[in-house]
């Protein structure tokens, strides 16, 4: 599923119209099918408590999802979660390693969250890193 997949925009115009519950359960369908796109969305939605209630650790249990499939945007929700004990437990390493993956892919959020991070590291945790 890309960003101009069908099922994707029906949800965006379903949020455009306050329709949240529709919306949630038309990007959990698609999200449960393995379309990272759609699981970074779903990541977003639990997150804010969109459509339902607020959960953090689906958040992160969804963004990891999308993460782990190379979706730059889903790698730097993961990293914020990391960083900041969001879902799952603070890990300011484990936040540098998906920081950096979504930076590596240009994502733009996350070089400033790999910058704010680093900043936590020691200097042999950061060679640590980098060597991985």
């Amino acid at each position: 599923m890309d960003e101009d997949h069908p099922e994707l925009q029906r949800a965006i115009a379903a949020l455009k119209e306050g329709r949240f519950d529709r919306s949630f359960e038309i990007v959990s369908r698609q999200a449960h099918t393995g379309a990272s796109v759609a699981q970074h969305f779903l990541g977003w939605l639990y997150h804010k408590g969109i459509g339902t209630a607020q959960d953090d650790a689906q958040a992160a249990f969804w963004w990891r999802s999308a993460a782990e499939q190379g979706l730059p945007e889903a790698q730097q929700g993961l990293g914020w979660a990391y960083a900041n004990g969001k879902g799952v437990e603070e890990d300011a390493a484990e936040a540098y390693r998906w920081y950096r993956r979504a930076a590596d892919a240009g994502d733009e959020t996350a070089r400033q969250g790999l910058v704010e991070t680093a900043q936590r590291l020691t200097a042999e945790q950061l060679r640590a890193l980098e060597a991985e």
